[in-house]
């Protein structure tokens, strides 16, 4: 089982911070609502509007945990919408699952971790998602995140053990999370779904 690199250090391109920057949950929340910024180790980041392809994946993802959470009694919720992991650190997920024991943890927004992070990377975010949010995601406990290139067609599964993400296989085109049994997706229908979706008639 590989494991993703989860320290500063080892993250190439990423430079280490050395102090939290100014910004806090109040700072955040004092924003207007709407704009597209998440709060990351105290910096406020803009990021610009996706495009259809991305929306595309995020709301198939959505549509297929919402179905989940439904029989599971769990949630799910797609972006924007805020996740406090801390208070100089408040992110926006594409989408996150919780299962039926963290319900209680969504109020206005979610206080803490979720129990599945997902994100959809697109040219302006690839390095937030996989280096920035990759070591936010498993300093505060996010249980599980998946990493989705739209471009690629393809999933990274990466679950949380102890602080450090591993990364999961993918057997027959299809994933099981080891954490969550009710996560049991077919990535060759979830791609076919993203094709007949972005079809020309």
């Amino acid at each position: 089982m590989s494991t993703a690199a989860t320290h500063h250090d080892a993250l190439p391109g990423f430079t280490p911070v050395s102090a939290l920057g100014p910004k806090r949950a109040a700072d955040y929340f004092a924003l207007p609502e709407g704009e597209p910024v998440e709060l990351i180790y105290g910096r406020l980041v803009v990021s610009p509007s996706p495009d259809f392809l991305h929306q595309t994946v995020v709301g198939l993802i959505y549509e297929w945990l919402l179905a989940i959470a439904r029989t599971t009694q769990g949630r799910a919720v797609i972006a924007p919408f805020d996740t406090e992991l801390a208070d100089h650190s408040i992110v926006q997920p594409d989408v996150i699952y919780l299962g039926r024991g963290k319900r209680s943890a969504i109020k206005r927004h979610l206080h803490g971790p979720p129990d599945l992070a997902v994100e959809v990377i697109s040219a302006s975010n690839a390095r937030r998602d996989r280096v920035d949010k990759l070591v936010m995601y498993a300093e505060f406990g996010v249980a599980e995140y998946w990493i989705v290139d739209p471009a690629e067609r393809q999933f990274e599964f990466l679950v949380n053990r102890g602080g450090k993400f591993e990364v999961q296989p993918q057997r027959d085109d299809r994933y099981q999370s080891p954490v969550h049994a009710e996560l049991d997706f077919d990535l060759a229908a979830f791609w076919a779904e993203v094709a007949l979706q972005l079809a020309d008639d």
